[in-house]
């Protein structure tokens, strides 16, 4: 089974709402790996929204969910990965979001598939491996 990092929609969907397909395959790889990879820019990405709503009862299952996970920083490697992405899409009129290339830069530095349903927002994004649990 490939290793991914999870994209910010596939761990709020699996947390917060009920899609059968998502859970079984998000439940089958943890059963397999132990554990998901996921970056810095998806816990602030969740982690400011569900502040923003006071959301207290999710924000609570998100942190008891993400303490046994692995976290994955921006570093130095990977934000040059992600500069690259953006000067790319730049130069060919495309575009995609700031956490989306940190995200795409974090996964191609450690060698991950990206497990994202917003595939459109990597699909432009050059040696990018997109995988949908949602499907």
């Amino acid at each position: 089974m490939k290793k991914v990092l999870i994209d910010t929609d596939i761990l709020s969907y699996y947390l917060f709402k009920e899609y059968p397909i998502l859970k079984q395959n998000f439940e089958n790889y943890l059963s397999s790996e132990g554990f998901v990879y996921i970056g810095r820019p998806t816990i602030f990405e969740i982690e400011s929204g569900l502040k923003a709503k006071n959301a207290i009862i999710q924000l609570t299952k998100f942190y008891e969910f993400v303490k046994n996970q692995q976290f994955l920083e921006i570093t130095a490697q990977s934000a040059q990965i992600s500069s690259e992405m953006y000067a790319h899409l730049y130069q060919i009129g495309r575009h995609s979001g700031v956490n989306d290339l940190y995200l795409a830069g974090i996964a191609q530095a450690n060698s991950l598939v990206i497990c994202t349903n917003n595939e459109k927002e990597y699909d432009n994004i050059p040696n990018l491996e997109i995988i949908n649990w949602m499907k």
